[in-house]
């Protein structure tokens, strides 16, 4: 069993400033910053070049964060390393793609996705497809119903702290 979701962040500028700031440096800083009030979270890698933007960050999430019947089969911390990139810019279309996937070595735990940032008539999108995959005989569709339940809560945090940014660098 698996558990796909769909999330659309809808942001009022147009979907070319998005993309400067979904591939600046200081964007994934300063979302780092954010994370690290919650959970100890690390930016690893940064790269902009011709052919996209690569950015790799890692969680630490500590058992004591987890629903009992997942924190049982987990290791007392769990690193979660997520990688995502944004291909270039295509100004014919106003939109870009991407994917992005979470690595949790200690957990049988596959999620990844794909993201579109494109421009619409109020301004922009940014559509994430998430696929989330867990196996483990009984419990999997539990875990993975935390899994995207938990995402869905980052991604709110995510859209918030977006909306905020922009408005405070644009």
């Amino acid at each position: 069993m698996s558990r796909r979701m769909d999330y659309v962040i809808g942001l009022d500028k147009p979907a070319a400033e998005l993309y400067q700031s979904f591939t600046s440096r200081a964007y994934w800083e300063d979302l780092v910053a954010e994370h690290q009030q919650h959970t100890d979270t690390e930016l690893t890698r940064f790269s902009s070049d011709e052919n996209g933007t690569d950015i790799v960050f890692t969680h630490t999430v500590s058992r004591r964060d987890m629903p009992s019947m997942i924190a049982a089969v987990v290791p007392l911390r769990l690193n979660i390393t997520r990688e995502q990139h944004f291909d270039p810019f295509d100004a014919a279309t106003d939109s870009a793609g991407g994917h992005y996937r979470a690595l949790v070595p200690a957990a049988p735990l596959k999620f990844d996705g794909t993201y579109v940032l494109q421009q619409t008539a109020e301004g922009s999108e940014l559509r994430l497809r998430s696929l989330c995959k867990v196996n483990v005989p009984l419990i999997g569709g539990k875990i993975e119903q935390w899994v995207t339940d938990g995402l869905r809560g980052m991604f709110d945090n995510e859209r918030d702290f977006t909306r905020d940014w922009i408005a405070s660098h644009y």
